[in-house]
């Protein structure tokens, strides 16, 4: 019984180190198309005018632009009256008022954001863009890691929007 129970221990030990290094493979050749990426991901900012989709192969982003209403992983932008500059500054008053979030760019027309979630300590990333002829700021949120994330991004992104609406 001892020897079976050494066996069995031996074997969940080799397949820890496997899946060990296969993660490290997956993170050193930045294979993005991954759930298990963990590094920045090179699809962030702004291209052709609009930030990226959501994550095609994991439900675990949301986004309010280039994507239909309809589609599970939309969210609505978020709208603001006045000066463009004002609702910008005050997207980042409510991001660095918020708990475990890094601010890493903060331009006139974009924002990204790292927010660690609190126990498991995963990193999703925010970004935000800013469009002043609609009068919204679109927004993007998503996980690095896993392949569900609980609708965090989401809720997140809520949080976001009732403090920024709320008056100051």
């Amino acid at each position: 019984m001892l020897a079976l129970l050494r066996i069995f221990a031996l074997a969940l030990l080799v397949l820890l180190v496997l899946f060990g290094i296969w993660v490290t493979i997956v993170n050193v050749t930045r294979r993005e198309s991954s759930m298990w990426f963990a590094g920045r991901p090179s699809t962030l900012g702004v291209h052709d005018g609009k930030l990226s989709g959501p994550k095609k192969r994991t439900p675990n982003s949301v986004v309010s632009e280039g994507i239909e209403p309809t589609h599970p992983a939309y969210i609505a932008p978020i709208a603001f009256t006045g000066d463009p500059r004002a609702a910008m500054a005050k997207l980042l008053t409510v991001l660095q008022a918020m708990k475990d979030v890094t601010l890493v760019k903060a331009e006139e027309t974009y924002v990204y954001a790292e927010f660690r979630t609190p126990k498991m300590r995963y990193v999703d990333d925010f970004e935000a863009r800013l469009d002043a002829s609609a009068s919204v700021i679109h927004v993007r949120s998503a996980s690095r890691l896993g392949k569900r994330d609980f609708n965090v991004n989401r809720n997140r992104v809520e949080a976001i929007r009732k403090r920024f609406t709320e008056p100051t």
